[in-house]
């Protein structure tokens, strides 16, 4: 019966474990505004990522001023230009945090009750601090006034927001409580067992194999976020790059837990074998 208990306690606490190493990296990386501009704000200098930025904005921004085709034609190679110079501005960084920090507070806002306006993308990005940085660019180029695109969101991925992303977000802030019904089961099971020493250690292997997952897990992100993406171009390359910080993050953040699960191992194989020898002798 004893034993029976202590396997039972011991996988509530490994499933348990793994959902708070998976909510507290959900956390500090997505759901917090500082965490996620960290974790996207590389994708700003990839030039892969700002060719495809400079042509969505340089035809919104034409499409935007609403001038006949004549002059359109004139414009339109200024403001192109105005848009691939932009990423090499010394402004551009900061425009591009402000979309990420925009970006953030949209995605994780919510829908109010009972509104019926269920937003239908996972991640909105908003380029509205780079679009303006181009139509001044631009304007200053031109002598003469280029208006901003009333609309500058771009759409990645088909949850709503007020769904899946809200609940995933209320869910990974309450980390710390799964943490430490964790770290109470852990305890009851070693507590309980008969064989503490082997307890701890097979623990350790649960723990471990969470790492082992953790790190395959990472490697099935960016084909997923791909698929995810949709049809535009900007919102392919993002999701593709962001997706790819992801990975090396959740990789990088599974070593940790591997060695963990391998220290607890040792300590538990050491402990069987120092009761063995006391009760030996």
């Amino acid at each position: 019966m004893r034993t029976l208990a202590s396997a039972v306690f011991a996988l509530l606490a490994l499933v348990l474990t793994a959902g708070a190493l998976s909510a507290v990296w959900v956390e500090e990386n997505l759901v917090q505004e500082q965490g996620f501009v960290a974790l996207a704000a590389p994708l700003g200098d990839d030039p892969r990522f700002q060719a495809a930025l400079s042509d969505s904005l340089a035809a919104e921004v034409v499409g935007s001023a609403g001038l006949p085709g004549r002059i359109t034609d004139v414009i339109e190679p200024v403001i192109a230009d105005a848009a691939s110079s932009v990423t090499g501005s010394a402004a551009y960084p900061s425009a591009w945090n402000e979309t990420l920090r925009i970006s953030h507070a949209v995605t994780f806002a919510g829908v109010p009750a009972g509104t019926g306006d269920a937003a239908p993308a996972a991640l909105s990005l908003d380029l509205g601090p780079v679009a303006r940085l181009v139509a001044d660019t631009a304007a200053s180029s031109l002598g003469i006034d280029v208006p901003v695109p009333s609309d500058t969101t771009v759409d990645i991925g088909s949850f709503e927001r007020g769904g899946l992303v809200r609940i995933v977000a209320d869910a990974a802030g309450n980390w710390p409580l799964i943490a430490g019904a964790a770290g109470i089961c852990a305890l009851l099971a070693v507590l309980i067992a008969r064989r503490r020493g082997t307890t701890i250690a097979l623990l350790g292997c649960g723990v471990a194999l969470i790492g082992l997952a953790g790190w395959f897990a990472a490697s099935l992100v960016p084909g997923a976020a791909v698929a995810a993406a949709g049809q535009n171009g900007v919102a392919q390359v993002f999701a593709e790059g962001l997706a790819g910080r992801v990975a090396l993050d959740l990789a990088e953040s599974s070593l940790p837990v591997l060695v963990a699960g391998g220290i607890a191992v040792v300590i538990g194989g050491a402990l069987r074998l120092t009761l063995e020898r006391s009760t030996r002798s």
